[in-house]
Formats: structure tokens, C-alpha cells, sequence
């Protein structure tokens, strides 16, 4: 399958910059499975003279067999190297003579005894003294920081240049599906989150309904067991994690509320949060004003909807009640959207803040909580001495109902030593934008929204 290159145009930007100077760079490039990292390197390769490895699962035979495969054509028909060492030796030839080379799941070869020790050996004596570009890439992001990553790791300290690709954000989803709705969008981001190639099986004929439940929810779609699989790679007993997960997809974000969900000893959760948090599923957050306590969020929509809408009902799926399921989540689904369309929110902040399409320059984004009130988006300029802060309401608003919204922000807001306050509100439509805007708001539709992300 191939996939689409959407939205990657910093990381190539990158990877170019890196594979145009005058001395050697070892590139470490990783992030979970079907993220698009072959095809980022690929597209690399189309741009630069370069070589592309695929280190396979199996033994010294079978990565041999594979690594000999990529340049049969340039030997002879059966041509095999030898040993890696004979691999090595050809890859440094080449590297001297200006080749890119990639190396496609390295983190492999610690199963290959010595390889790892030989890479750095040959770094070390020759691969350094060369002007290209070693790239390494990996999907077990575990395994990766492992080998390459950690203090005690065989590459440490050797590489140049870090990549972690993660998945397109929603600006990428619409340059993906060009001339969407802006709601379908979101409900498609809201499903599929951004990771190209579970895209790629979008049918832009259906809905994006349509497309969960036949792609996710049925036992039959090719997404319906994905996260199953992806935590299998990374981890041997994922359940514990399955649980962590499920638990803060339904509510349960903070320590104490996850531990008592899932049965475990608060220190056994914040291990398993840990390494949740090192596989970039999860982050931990904090109140960007104040000392509330921290919350845990799922980092990608696909897993939160995932976990809140195919794990909670597996016996039922199972049994292919997939359209009985969907038709009685239809109004937690719209529910879900609100948090979804907050992350969209949060995102657009960011772009306008670069664009300087903001009331101020902030330096800070997050959100405030504390007790039992919240505020979406909160933006620090502490150069300014001022902060935006900006209620998100997946919803249609009346002019009445958009002023109740900003009063009420208000309110929660008039504690905060932020300076001066910018007042703003982010919702699907508001009645009477302009005339908010005019006294003084910072007001915007998701129309607003998108127009800016599609630039």
C-alpha cells in the first residue's frame, strides 16, 4: 500500500539540511508502527542518491538473506553477503562515496549477537569520517530507546540527530482529505486520529460513521484488533496497560481514579504510566496556572476512540453486533467529539500563535483546572503580561448562549494573575462573531479554524 506524503514537510526539511552538510550524521528516526516513517524516508531517498535496508524478523539468515536482497541487482543474481560485517563494509563504501543509507527497523540487529557492537565499531572507524548520512529507523519505540536512546544504549552518544515521527495532527487530516466538510473532518480525525495509514482506508464515499463502523468496529476490519497489536510489539503482558488505557478513555484520569479502577498499588500504576508515557500513548498534564493536581490523557484520538467505543463492547462485537453497538453510542459519540474538537482547538492556537493571528504572542499553551472548574485553553505571554483564555464548545451558538459562554469564563478567570485578559471562545459556529469580535473577543468558528490549519 502506498501512502500519501501529507504534512511532512519539517521533518524532510530536516532529514535534507542533515544529508547536505559537510560531515557525517548518524540519524536515529522512530515512532510507532504505520506512523509513515518508511515513507518519509523513501520520499528522502527519491530526493538524495541513497539506499534503503529492511532489517526482517528472524535470525542472522533470514537479515542477511534480506540486506543481501537490496543490491542483488548491483552484484549478481544469488549474490548474499557473507557475514554483517561484509554488509558493514559495503554500506561504508558507499556512505564515502556520498550514499544516504537507511536502515529500516535497526533495532532488529540486537537480536543478531555482535551487530549492534560492530555498527558502533565501524561508526567509530569509518562511517564518522565520511560526509553522508546513516539513518536509522525503528517502530518498537522500546526497543529503540534501548539500543540507541538510553545512557547505557550501544549508540549513545554517537548519534547526530533525533527524529520521533508522530501521528499528523487534524491540519494534516485535511490537507489529506482536500475539500472535506470541516465536521466530517473532525469526526474523522476524531476516529482515525492522524497515523497515514490507518487513512488510508478511509472510504471518502461514506461517512466517517460508515467507515467506524465497518473499518474498527467489525470484527472483520482491518483496525478492529490495532491497538491489540501495536501494545503485543512493545510490551510481553500488555493487559495491565489495556486496562490503563480503557480506564482513562472512560473518565478516570487522575493517579488515584486509575489505580482504583484497574486494582493496582498507585506505585505499580505510575510504572506502567511511565513507560505509557515513553511510547507516546499518553501524556501527563498539568494546570498551566496554579498547583492542581496532574491528569493523564490519551495522546491519540484513534486509541481514545478505541478504547471508549470498541474495547468497552468486545463480547458484542465479537458476535457482530457492530451497527447495534454504534446506533446506541451515537450520543456519547457526539459527546467524544467535544473532546476531540478541544484538541483541535489547542492545535489551531498553535498555528495561529506562529502566523501571529492572535490578540497576543504567547510562549506557554495548556489549560487550567482547579476544584471543580476548567478553563480549555489558556495562552501565556509573560512578555506581554497576558494571557488568552478560550472556552471550546463543540456546539452551534446562539448570540445569547456564546455571551452566557464568556461571561461564565470570566467568572472562573477572575482569580488568575495572568495580567491582562483576552477573553476568547472556539466552537463549531457562533451567532454574531463579528459583532463579539468588535467588543473585544477573541471569538472563532471552526470554519475559522480550518481555513487557517488548510494554509
Amino acid at each position: 500500500m502506498i501512502v500519501r506524503f501529507v504534512d511532512r514537510r519539517e521533518e524532510l526539511e530536516l532529514l535534507e539540511r542533515l544529508c547536505s552538510g559537510d560531515r557525517a550524521h548518524l540519524v536515529v528516526v522512530y515512532g510507532r508502527r504505520r506512523v509513515g516513517k518508511t515513507r518519509l524516508l523513501l520520499e528522502l531517498l527519491r530526493r538524495r542518491r541513497g539506499l534503503y535496508f529492511y532489517v526482517p524478523r528472524g535470525g542472522p539468515e533470514t537479515i542477511l538473506e534480506e540486506l543481501s536482497r537490496s543490491v542483488e541487482r548491483e552484484f549478481f543474481k544469488g549474490f548474499r553477503f557473507a557475514s554483517f560485517h561484509a554488509f558493514l563494509e559495503y554500506i561504508a563504501s558507499r556512505m564515502e562515496q556520498g550514499f544516504v543509507v537507511v536502515i529500516d527497523e535497526f533495532q532488529r540487529l540486537a537480536e543478531v549477537e555482535g551487530a549492534l557492537s560492530l555498527l558502533q565499531r565501524f561508526w567509530d572507524e569509518r562511517l564518522s569520517r565520511t560526509r553522508s548520512a546513516l539513518i536509522l529507523a525503528g517502530s518498537a519505540v522500546g526497543a529503540v530507546v534501548r539500543v540507541a536512546l538510553r545512557g547505557d544504549a550501544p549508540l549513545y552518544g554517537r548519534r547526530t540527530a533525533v527524529l520521533k515521527l508522530e501521528p499528523l495532527g487534524f491540519a494534516g487530516v485535511l490537507e489529506w482529505f482536500e475539500g472535506l466538510d470541516p465536521v466530517e473532518a473532525v469526526k474523522l480525525y476524531g476516529i482515525f486520529g492522524g497515523t497515514p495509514a490507518y487513512l488510508e482506508l478511509v472510504d471518502e464515499r461514506k461517512s466517517p460513521e460508515e467507515n467506524a463502523v465497518e473499518l474498527v468496529l467489525s470484527r472483520r476490519g482491518p483496525l478492529h484488533e490495532e491497538p491489540v497489536y501495536l501494545l503485543m510489539e512493545e510490551l510481553r503482558a500488555p493487559a495491565r496497560y489495556m486496562d490503563i488505557l480503557g480506564a482513562i478513555a472512560q473518565g478516570r484520569t487522575t493517579l488515584s481514579e486509575i489505580a482504583s479502577a484497574t486494582g493496582l498499588r498507585r506505585e505499580n500504576a505510575t510504572t506502567y504510566l511511565s513507560y505509557l508515557e515513553l511510547l507516546g500513548l499518553i501524556e501527563r498534564e498539568r494546570p498551566l496556572l496554579g498547583r492542581g493536581r496532574a491528569r493523564y490523557t490519551l495522546r491519540d484520538p484513534f486509541f481514545a476512540f478505541w478504547f471508549r467505543f470498541v474495547w468497552p463492547h468486545a463480547g458484542a462485537l465479537e458476535a457482530g453486533l457492530e451497527r447495534e453497538v454504534w446506533a446506541s453510542e451515537a450520543e456519547s459519540f457526539n459527546a467524544y467529539l467535544g473532546w476531540v474538537f478541544e484538541r483541535v482547538a489547542r492545535e489551531f492556537v498553535a498555528h495561529a500563535a506562529k502566523a501571529g493571528e492572535l490578540p497576543l504572542k504567547p510562549s506557554a499553551l495548556g489549560s487550567w483546572w482547579s476544584g471543580g472548574e476548567e478553563i480549555d485553553i489558556v495562552a501565556l505571554s509573560p512578555r506581554e503580561g497576558a494571557a488568552l483564555l478560550a472556552e471550546v464548545k463543540w456546539s452551534d451558538l446562539s448570540y445569547r448562549e456564546a455571551r452566557r459562554v464568556l461571561e461564565r469564563l470570566a467568572e472562573k478567570a477572575a482569580g488568575l494573575s495572568v495580567g491582562e485578559k483576552v477573553y476568547g471562545l472556539i466552537a463549531r459556529s457562533v451567532e454574531g462573531k463579528g459583532e463579539l469580535r468588535r467588543a473585544g473577543y477573541a471569538v472563532y468558528e471552526l470554519s475559522d479554524v480550518c481555513a487557517l490549519l488548510r494554509r
